[in-house]
């Protein structure tokens, strides 16, 4: 059963962009997948993109990416998936199988799907659910190919066992030092996801799966990336019938927040070729 429970209501958020800074307005909506409660925020009243992100990301790693988009007359919703963030946990399976199918069935219209890391893998699975709901799909890093880690490594700390946040975000980032505070919060702020501890990783995706993914795919790899190395992203590009390949220089796992200018200059481009198709309304 997928139903939207609640609008929760309107937010302002104030983020620094460069040298400026933005404040935007988001709507936060609640809804159900099954028994699990989830979160969303939408900023813009466009044709719809759908934001899904990593394991032990929240909502918050497309603060630069949803007004980005909204800006530019899409409506952008971000949301929590199961067990992270504001989001409540299933009684039953917590797979990105089980993810997948529960993201395409809460579709209410052709939306184009945008998912980093786990997110990625969640969003070629409700591709596989529901084809005619999903217009196009931007794989970020993705997670769920045959024969990737279903997980990262377990860090191994130096002899004083200390500084795991920083060990954390060396390993997700490229230049941790050059991040800001406001996006080490956004990171630090997902990381103890208690999905982290139930997520089991039924749904893996062989080349027989993805040759059946026939939307256009955007796959976009950070070049420095630690966690899922830019060598998987030929091997999914070579899967896919159709696709367009772009790896951004000087950047990691999360490009969203690390390179948000160099990973929206090839986002927008690629959302825009499917506007002419999609609906106005934002909701997704």
């Amino acid at each position: 059963m997928l139903q939207t429970t609640a609008a929760l209501g309107w937010k302002h958020e104030r983020i620094a962009a460069g040298a400026h800074t933005l404040v935007y307005t988001f709507v936060e909506r609640t809804q159900n997948w099954d028994d699990a409660s989830i979160y969303s925020r939408t900023a813009g009243n466009g044709p719809p993109v759908l934001l899904v992100h990593s394991l032990g990301g929240t909502s918050e790693h497309w603060r630069f990416t949803m007004p980005f988009l909204a800006q530019r007359g899409f409506g952008a919703t971000a949301l929590d998936l199961p067990g992270h963030g504001a989001s409540g946990m299933p009684a039953g399976e917590l797979s990105p199988r089980w993810l997948g199918a529960a993201l395409a069935r809460s579709l209410q219209q052709p939306t184009l799907l945008v998912g980093n890391s786990l997110g990625g893998w969640v969003a070629l699975r409700a591709y596989l659910e529901r084809p005619q709901m999903v217009l196009g799909i931007c794989l970020v890093a993705a997670a769920g190919l045959e024969g990737m880690p279903t997980r990262p490594e377990k860090l191994t700390l130096g002899p004083s066992g200390v500084d795991l946040l920083g060990g954390l975000l060396a390993t997700a980032f490229y230049r941790p030092e050059a991040l800001s505070e406001e996006v080490r919060g956004s990171f630090w702020r997902g990381v103890i996801a208690p999905a982290l501890l139930r997520l089991s990783p039924q749904g893996t995706l062989d080349s027989a799966a993805l040759a059946r993914v026939r939307c256009p795919v955007l796959v976009v790899w950070g070049k420095e990336d630690r966690i899922l190395p830019v060598s998987w992203a030929e091997k999914f590009a070579r899967a896919l019938p159709l696709h367009k390949l772009a790896v951004l220089p000087d950047c990691g796992h999360l490009p969203q927040l690390e390179c948000p200018d160099a990973f929206h200059h090839e986002l927008l481009a690629f959302a825009e070729v499917f506007r002419p198709r999609m609906g106005g309304s934002g909701r997704v």
